[in-house]
């Protein structure tokens, strides 16, 4: 008896080399075939996707964002840097201490203070989704942000597909649940 065989496609995936090696590293160390792994990890990503867009459409969850983090950087204290010894620059570079003087002045802002400027207004235009928010330094040059949301799917996915736009945003993670499934399922 002949077995139905699936049709297969193959197709070229392009990854940054440091995803792929970690890709590779977990994949070895678990011991799962590489197209297996693939075609698991797309069927739950669209799994997750389908089940939430045919949800009632009421949803509650989190995003969370890593994002790059570049310290404000005045002209004097660059020309500072650039005149003053090595040991007293690696000194400060662990020390993690500004020697600014927190004023409200323009400034030069790169990608990073942009998008987090970016970040909050895109915020303050879906506060009817977002409950609260956390930020937390991870690093000196990395934070997270954690955003609760709760609300129609389509603003909540809104409010993850801008910030996701934002350069400076390394990765981002969504997770909601149907309200109404979530409620029905305690009772």
């Amino acid at each position: 008896m002949e077995e139905d065989k699936e049709d297969y496609k193959r197709f070229t995936v392009s990854l940054p080399k440091k995803l792929y090696e970690a890709f590779e590293s977990l994949r070895k160390k678990k011991k799962w075939a590489r197209s297996e792994s693939i075609r698991k990890a797309m069927k739950s990503f669209m799994i997750s996707e389908e089940n939430i867009a045919e949800s009632s459409g009421n949803v509650a969850g989190c995003i969370t964002m890593i994002m790059a983090h570049e310290h404000i950087k005045e002209v004097d204290e660059v020309l500072d840097g650039l005149a003053s010894d090595i040991n007293t620059k690696h000194h400060h570079d662990h020390d993690h201490q500004h020697a600014h003087k927190y004023i409200s002045k323009p400034i030069y802002a790169n990608v990073q203070q942009t998008d987090s400027l970016l970040s909050t207004d895109i915020q303050h235009h879906h506060e009817d989704v977002i409950l609260s928010t956390l930020h937390i330094h991870l690093e000196y040059e990395k934070c997270m942000e954690i955003i609760a949301v709760s609300g129609p799917y389509e603003r909540v996915k809104n409010l993850r597909d801008q910030l996701q736009g934002l350069k400076s945003v390394l990765s981002v993670g969504f997770y909601v649940v149907d309200k109404e499934d979530s409620i029905d399922s305690i009772e």
